[in-house]
């Protein structure tokens, strides 16, 4: 069910308002996702007009094989008018709608919109937020959250998304940060670029939230599936990321992708003078690993990130190896 819970005016006639979807009564335990807090952060609006119209049907009942029995809210378009402007910020004074939390009921725009934001979802058992990776990059489909305790992981399991990230914990003026401090088995789901729509990873990440509803007993299947075999999930702590860095100036000219499995001194692009062509660096990786984060746009100044590797982990398998 589609609500409105906020109502601004604004200069222009029309007023300003945010709406949020419900499907199953309260009482349940509720999975909460938000989707739009960055205007430029189109995957997670798309994979969230998918979970709607997916949630739809199962409550009217034109999807048979499903039964709802908890709950969800969605906010699918939080920053509407950076979404409207095409831009990732606020567009009349260059707000991070993603930095105004807790926000406040009586205060300008942005924070009224996060504190009713927070106030919606404050009480929810889960968490998911959708996001793109930061402007000039593009992430590999993974899970970023600032802890990893057997609930977060759990979680992780249950999503069928192979790469965990922690992430040291930043101010507490982001919704994330919000939510794990009410103690929410919260995540953030990132993938793709900013401005731009990969329907695959859409379509992946969807079944993955389908099937961890069906894990935690928020949807039930009706049909007798045997489980897939469960995917491996690889935890990283901050000290398993290797940045990449440029030592020159230029043009940056990718040869691998991102997602993609790299092994030390594999190379991962050259920068180019813009002027002459001339090759001034080669990089290469440091390390074996995975690409988790790549840049995309392809000027770069000295010492700016050109990729994120996540160091590869051995299994107990490989430590503990013998002849069968």
């Amino acid at each position: 069910m589609k609500e409105k819970v906020l109502s601004i005016p604004t200069p222009f006639g029309a007023p300003l308002t945010l709406y949020k979807n419900t499907w199953g009564k309260s009482g349940h335990e509720t999975l909460a996702i938000v989707s739009g807090l960055h205007g430029d952060h189109l995957n997670g609006m798309v994979l969230s007009s998918r979970l709607s119209q997916f949630l739809d049907n199962v409550v009217e009942g034109s999807d048979p094989n499903y039964i709802l029995k908890g709950q969800v809210i969605s906010f699918p378009v939080v920053n509407l008018n950076a979404i409207q402007s095409g831009s990732r910020l606020w567009p009349y004074d260059g707000m991070d709608m993603d930095l105004a939390f807790p926000g406040n009921p009586q205060g300008e725009t942005t924070e009224a919109l996060a504190s009713t934001v927070l106030k919606h979802t404050a009480d929810s058992y889960w968490g998911i937020i959708l996001q793109s990776a930061p402007p000039h990059y593009e992430d590999a489909p993974h899970i970023q959250t600032y802890k990893l305790d057997g609930r977060i992981k759990k979680l992780a399991r249950d999503l069928k998304v192979e790469t965990v990230r922690k992430l040291n914990e930043s101010p507490k003026v982001n919704l994330f940060s919000q939510w794990h401090s009410r103690d929410m088995v919260a995540v953030t789901l990132s993938s793709g670029s900013p401005r731009t729509v990969n329907l695959p990873q859409c379509e992946t990440l969807f079944q993955g939230i389908v099937n961890f509803m069906v894990a935690e007993k928020i949807l039930k299947d009706r049909r007798k599936i045997k489980p897939d075999k469960n995917t491996p999930t690889r935890f990283y702590q901050p000290e398993d990321e290797v940045a990449v860095l440029a030592s020159t100036a230029g043009m940056f000219l990718k040869e691998v992708k991102v997602g993609s499995p790299i092994q030390q001194g594999q190379k991962i692009g050259e920068i180019r003078d813009l002027y002459s062509g001339k090759r001034l660096e080669e990089i290469t990786a440091p390390s074996d690993g995975s690409i988790v984060t790549l840049r995309q746009y392809p000027i770069v100044y000295e010492k700016e990130s050109l990729a994120t590797i996540l160091t590869a982990k051995k299994s107990w398998r490989d430590i503990f190896s013998w002849d069968k």
